[in-house]
């Protein structure tokens, strides 16, 4: 039982509950807004740190939970405006069964303990749930969320422990009850989920008149009331409602307190001028709204709001109006890419993206992002202007930007850097830099891309030519360097790759001079000792990984290397060099025509120790025509899931050291390849059955695709084999601050 006066501290509560966290700062200072915003409320922190954990480290999600935790109310009845919002945002996160479920047990579930079996069968009489299974989820689900109770029938005792133990396996008692304070939240709060049900039609404006939270994300309803009557209503949710096109004039008249407005991914093309009466409102997120292309004036009116995010969307200009929002801590734009004349004639045209005096007015932002297209003649002609103001923005933290020349780079570091408040060395940074268009096709996947925007301190520089001293300088705080297309660099050593620290992802592509990743020749520092991720696209003179002495310890961390489209490449590894990777878990080569094996063997009269990849899982080699052996049997893949070979036609031998994988579920390749391929002699292993995990790849199909296709019901398997094995999020442990299948065949042919 969670008693107000209870004597641990909330932190201590918090990591009982969540883990302990030992991740990146921002994740532990949002803990603590989390937590600081519970006020005290114990119960509040132990739902918000197991809501927490159900996402682990998405930080948009930390983020949503400090704003809805900070929700006010128009309601004096409002017995507990804390765990008002902290419920709220949990059952946002449930499914709407899940919700309607706990209502039940809020509603009409007396004071006491019910069996678990009886209560499912109540939703099931109820309508509220179609199967016995789907009720057992809820119910566990609810316990694991402390939102039920789980009582032991012997005794009476609930199964948790009375200090709250850190284990989510509290969820076996026979019996469940819903909590009081829980109970008397719902009874006296009304929330309106109808997420994701396929609603033609928009609630009637009853459901609107009583509502605290409205979700109606997800359906398929174009038009919404004209003008609900909401005296209560704090958050509206309205985003991925792909036929909604507008939003009638008066809509927003009546919604005094709102103050979360979700309408990303919608199609409207405006925003009424009802929303200046929106004087409460805190968060306006209008993300992928594509065919938004001008933001009214009104705006400016919502004093109190502290984050606008429009990334994504086609905005021609900022109104200057924003320049009047001093509460904004947080500001994402997207603008459209002006490439000609086409806007001139428009009302809302200007030679300026954003208003000069607009950017250095929001003084209270933390974080900045400004995404707009290379091409856009305007933000070259006024970016410089734009980073004087953003040099005056002392709280920044993050900030993303492009920078045509490095020159700009060069001024944007120096003013931050001797900034009072500024912290480079935790600020979170996205730079572009470099003069460039706009690509219509990119070489380096979407995914990829994704994944390198993810990163916290990121540099991408484009079309550079030599080797500015401000890229390594900056380099040396950055977790990911995107070299895309630099002219004259043979190497990533020559930009002080020892003083790289801290990077864990690189990408190079389309660098046409680069003829190896690291040469220990021109930086005998330990190089990329962090490095987590390696890509490389298109490099037609890229010769190796490393040149000269390999340095031990250098890309110990490495987890994923990826190669594709280097005509030149016969050396992916060297003997001295696989003991240093013990962390890869993933290996892609593609389309390297030179290459015979992933092994180089420089001295052959000496004799080379058995070699092991002890974390390596996943193994793709594609378009290697001239591949005759994986490794000559000298590497050892004793953790290999997944072994993916396509058009290798000069592999016509595999050694059983390279399948010995008990762990093995996955391998592809063309049908006639594998009914030919033979193994070499071994005389310490027989084959196992592989056939039964043999996969065909069909030539007249798009490779992508059906590896894909592949990779789906390969993770199928993996949950069938080891359901119990599931991979840990990053940091599982916040530390407080100082505050085979069965089917037999027959076994291939031993050469």
């Amino acid at each position: 039982m969670i008693r107000l006066d209870h004597h641990l501290l909330s932190w201590e509560l918090f990591c009982l509950n969540f883990g302990e966290i030992v991740h990146p700062s921002r994740f532990q200072h949002k803990a603590i807004d989390v937590i600081e915003k519970c006020c005290g409320h114990l119960l509040a922190v132990v739902l918000m740190a197991r809501a927490l954990k159900r996402v682990q480290f998405d930080f948009s999600v930390w983020e949503h939970a400090c704003y809805m935790l900070s929700l006010q109310h128009n309601r004096s009845q409002m017995v507990d405006r804390v765990l008002c919002n902290t419920l709220a945002f949990i059952l946002g996160r449930h499914s709407d069964s899940a919700h309607e479920c706990l209502k039940y047990c809020a509603f009409y579930m007396e004071r006491k303990e019910m069996d678990k079996d009886d209560l499912i069968q109540e939703w099931i009489k109820h309508a509220l749930i179609n199967k016995f299974d789907e009720g057992e989820k809820i119910v566990g689900d609810l316990v694991i969320a402390f939102l039920l109770d789980s009582f032991d029938d012997q005794n009476g005792n609930s199964v948790r422990s009375a200090f709250l133990l850190d284990s989510f396996d509290d969820q076996n008692g026979n019996s469940v009850r819903i909590r009081d304070e829980i109970r008397e939240v719902l009874v006296n709060s009304h929330f309106l989920y109808k997420g994701g049900k396929g609603l033609s039609r928009a609630p009637k404006y009853e459901a609107w008149e009583v509502a605290f939270e409205i979700h109606l994300m997800n359906n398929k309803f174009s038009e919404l009331p004209n003008c609900p009557n909401c005296p209560q209503l704090c958050t509206l949710f309205l985003q991925n409602n792909c036929f909604l096109r507008a939003i009638p004039p008066l809509f927003f008249q009546h919604m005094p307190m709102l103050q979360i407005l979700e309408l990303s991914h919608t199609k409207i093309r405006s925003l009424p001028y009802s929303l200046s009466g929106l004087a409460q409102l805190q968060r306006l997120l209008l993300r992928g709204c594509k065919l938004l292309m001008e933001l009214p004036p009104e705006v400016g009116e919502l004093h109190n709001l502290k984050a606008f995010d429009f990334e994504g969307t086609e905005i021609i200009r900022l109104p200057v109006e924003v320049g009047k929002l001093t509460n904004l801590t947080s500001l994402k734009m997207s603008f459209y890419g002006d490439t000609d004349d086409r806007w001139k004639d428009d009302q809302y045209y200007s030679s300026r993206i954003i208003p000069q005096n607009v950017v250095c007015n929001l003084l209270q932002l933390e974080e900045l992002i400004i995404d707009v297209s290379p091409d856009d003649k305007r933000w070259n002609s006024n970016v410089k202007d734009i980073v004087e103001e953003v040099c005056q923005l002392d709280r920044l933290n993050t900030l993303q930007i492009y920078l045509p020349e490095v020159l700009l780079l060069n001024e944007l570091w120096k003013n931050l850097s001797s900034s009072s408040s500024a912290n480079i060395s935790g600020m979170h940074f996205r730079f572009t830099v470099g003069s460039h268009m706009k690509r219509i096709i990119s070489c380096v996947p979407l995914d990829v891309e994704a994944k390198f925007g993810e990163q916290e301190r990121y540099l991408r520089y484009v079309n550079g030519e030599y080797f500015p001293i401000e890229i390594e300088k900056i380099l040396g705080e950055a977790t990911a360097f995107f070299l895309d297309c630099h002219s004259t660099a043979t190497s990533l050593s020559e930009f002080g790759i020892g003083t790289m620290k801290n990077l864990k992802c690189c990408v190079l592509a389309e660098c046409d001079e680069i003829q190896t990743i690291v040469d220990a020749d021109v930086n005998m520092h330990l190089s990329l000792e962090s490095l987590e991720y390696l890509n490389v696209y298109y490099m037609k003179n890229l010769k190796s990984m490393w040149k000269g002495k390999f340095q031990w310890g250098a890309l110990s961390c490495l987890k994923v290397l990826a190669l594709y489209t280097c005509p030149q490449l016969t050396t992916i590894f060297t003997s001295n060099m696989i003991s240093s990777l013990r962390n890869l878990e993933e290996l892609v080569v593609e389309d390297c025509p030179k290459i015979e094996s992933l092994i180089t063997i420089h001295n052959h009269n000496y004799a080379i120790a058995t070699l092991d990849f002890p974390k390596l899982k996943k193994m793709s080699l594609h378009y290697l025509p001239r591949l005759v052996s994986i490794s000559y049997g000298l590497i050892v893949l004793p953790k290999l899931e997944w072994m993916s070979l396509y058009n290798c036609p000069s592999l016509k031998t595999l050694y059983p050291e390279e399948v010995q994988s008990k762990d093995l579920l996955t391998i592809t390749g063309e049908a006639k390849w594998w009914e030919e391929l033979k193994w070499n002699d071994s005389e310490s292993f027989g084959p196992p059955n592989l056939d039964a995990i043999f996969v065909p790849i069909y030539w007249d199909k798009d490779l992508t695709t059906q590896l894909a296709e592949i990779n789906v019901q390969h993770q199928a398997r993996m949950q069938e084999t080891e359901p119990s094995q599931q991979p840990a999020g990053p940091g599982d442990s916040l530390k407080a601050p100082a505050v085979e299948d069965k089917t037999r065949s027959k076994q291939k042919q031993v050469a």
